[in-house]
């Protein structure tokens, strides 16, 4: 039975490889380096057979190459290596691609970021690339689940929140000011009539199809004690149909693009909604609300008492843009301006 040819280096090929592009070395010490307690084996470490191994398969490739022998009072003399161009060449592009498979990203991502830290590189369009390969893996893993019954369903969700962390972990690196990921679990999910985005009424207020409830999950039972006391709350949720933003929006009260963050638009950077619903019922792990602009399975964040004192501002309040177009709330619905996630 023949064996496949392979057409990539192996990680101890590229981390063996790398180490060669900073500088001449012989086997032994590319594998000190690479053992586990070594400077890049902290991120990735092997067998010193298996560091040998990999760099006679990198000379077969000519991406290394010989450049000397010295001395050693331990043993016999030591082949210095060296990459060659085309070895340094290969060593660039793979060091600056995303990692494929989320499986690898421990060991792959993590040894493609520390090589450009040794090299004092900007990782800024690894990194780049890296957060829209994870984009891709959490819009077709959200198309799987939709669909995904028994135990398939639970191996989806588990790939699902891996993307999702390692996404969040990839986009705090990338933004060096991020003190560390922001990753927020549901509290509840909606409860509505609004089986649909096209159709939908675009705020609370114009929501005329009945009552809707928000359904607190079991952990958080006791969150809503007191609540009964207030008229409307604040309901923060995740837009879980939204994918994708631009600068500026179509807006569904105007007929001009509108900067997103002077809008109420769905599709902004944080798919975060916000909205003030009336209070009709609490009961122990439910809130019964009179509207709601929230489609059915919605994930909800956050609930928050709405209080007039702090949330309703006394003078000079003006609407911006909004002047004179507000009022079409009640006369137009949701469309498919917006294509939801799940028809993507």
């Amino acid at each position: 039975m023949s064996r496949t040819a392979r057409t990539h280096p192996s990680l101890p090929e590229w981390a063996s490889l790398g180490l060669l592009c900073e500088r001449p070395r012989h086997g032994w010490a590319i594998a000190r380096e690479l053992s586990s307690d070594g400077e890049v084996g902290r991120v990735y470490s092997c067998t010193r057979p298996l560091v040998y191994r990999a760099l006679r398969q990198l000379r077969q490739a000519g991406l290394v190459e010989k450049k000397g022998t010295t001395s050693s009072d331990e043993g016999p003399e030591r082949t210095t290596l060296a990459a060659t161009r085309r070895g340094r060449a290969a060593f660039g592009k793979w060091r600056d691609s995303a990692v494929e498979h989320v499986r690898d990203l421990r060991s792959e991502l993590m040894l493609k970021l520390l090589f450009h830290d040794r090299a004092a590189s900007n990782p800024a369009e690894l990194l780049g690339e890296q957060a829209s390969s994870l984009i891709r893996g959490e819009l077709a893993l959200e198309r799987q689940l939709r669909s995904a019954t028994a135990f398939d369903r639970t191996l989806v969700l588990w790939r699902l929140s891996v993307v999702r962390a390692a996404l969040s972990f990839v986009e705090a690196v990338l933004d060096q000011r991020s003190v560390e990921p922001v990753v927020y679990r549901p509290i509840g999910l909606v409860a509505s009539p609004h089986t649909d985005l096209d159709g939908m009424p675009l705020q609370p207020i114009a929501d005329a199809d009945g009552a809707s409830r928000i359904e607190v999950f079991e952990p958080h039972r006791g969150c809503l004690e007191d609540l009964t006391g207030f008229s409307h709350l604040w309901v923060i949720a995740h837009l879980h149909e939204t994918t994708g933003w631009d600068p500026a929006v179509a807006t569904f009260l105007d007929d001009r693009t509108h900067g997103t963050f002077a809008t109420r638009s769905p599709r902004r950077p944080n798919a975060i909604g916000l909205s003030l619903a009336q209070i009709v019922a609490v009961e122990e792990l439910t809130v019964v609300v009179a509207g709601i602009d929230l489609l059915d399975g919605t994930p909800v964040l956050d609930l928050k008492p709405y209080v007039p004192l702090f949330d309703a501002p006394g003078e000079d309040v003006r609407a911006g843009w909004f002047e004179g177009r507000a009022e079409r709330v009640f006369e137009r619905r949701s469309d498919d301006r917006f294509l939801p996630r799940s028809r993507r």
